[in-house]
């Protein structure tokens, strides 16, 4: 399952909420549908049911706990059986083209490296930031109500804070981590870092995995792309705009 946050417009408003992306591309307003499968079912004030059960924060559905993770599994499922159907509204499932994909957690309740250290949690960053200093991706984990991991998702630490991948999975991804630039290729198995022992994580705290060693990139001209992926995300990010010097740090 892999859970996140966008935001659209809608008329003068904007609509920032929790999605999960479906099989088809297309990301599922999750709190939008749960209400309206509560509907379904007869159950009362539907709206206010979901925002409880399937809150329109990832945040919020991580301090729900497993319970919660749950129930967002079978939403998702729910949409998926519907978009297969050919029958699910654009506003409830828009694609990813039309909206703004932001960092999963746009504001953690904690962000610390491997070492406990602490990192500023209001400057998170995502797809489309610009980089200050050479990449080193990893993962992080996301911490769940009961100090469990809820899920990982790509990040890099930057400027004393840290840049997050739109996408957390709910289960190790396995595979490999990539790191693209032009012709510059870099890989390194996500293996290095199965089975590290965690500490205790609070609901929606995020904590950098240590950085898998990967040989820096060569000089990034400003406006540079760069790729960093992994097998359920690649995120997209650039290099700013005095372009980004291995040896400067």
């Amino acid at each position: 399952m892999l859970l996140g946050t966008a935001a659209w417009t809608e008329g003068p408003l904007e609509r920032r909420t929790l999605v999960g992306r479906l099989a088809s591309g297309r990301l599922a307003d999750l709190n939008r549908i749960e209400a309206i499968r509560l509907r379904k079912l007869g159950e009362g004030d539907p709206e206010r049911l979901a925002e409880a059960l399937v809150p329109a924060s990832l945040r919020l559905l991580l301090e729900g706990g497993a319970r919660a993770l749950g129930r967002a599994k079978q939403t998702l499922a729910y949409a998926e059986k519907w978009d297969r159907r050919g029958t699910l509204p654009e506003a409830l499932a828009p694609r990813p083209e039309t909206v703004a994909l932001l960092p999963c957690l746009t504001r953690p309740s904690g962000l610390h490296r491997a070492d406990g250290s602490a990192l500023d949690r209001f400057r998170v960053r995502g797809p489309g930031a610009e980089l200050m200093e050479p990449p080193r991706p990893g993962l992080a984990a996301l911490g769940l109500a009961g100090g469990g991991v809820a899920g990982y998702c790509l990040a890099l630490e930057e400027g004393g804070s840290a840049l997050l991948g739109t996408w957390m999975v709910d289960a190790w991804p396995g595979g490999s981590l990539e790191l693209r630039a032009g012709t510059a290729r870099r890989s390194t198995p996500l293996g290095v870092l199965e089975g590290l022992e965690l500490p205790h994580l609070r609901p929606g705290e995020v904590l950098l995995l240590p950085t898998p060693k990967l040989k820096p990139l060569q000089e990034l001209l400003p406006g540079a792309e760069v790729l960093v992926g992994a097998a359920f995300e690649t995120l997209v990010l650039r290099a700013g705009p005095e372009g980004i010097h291995p040896t400067v740090h």
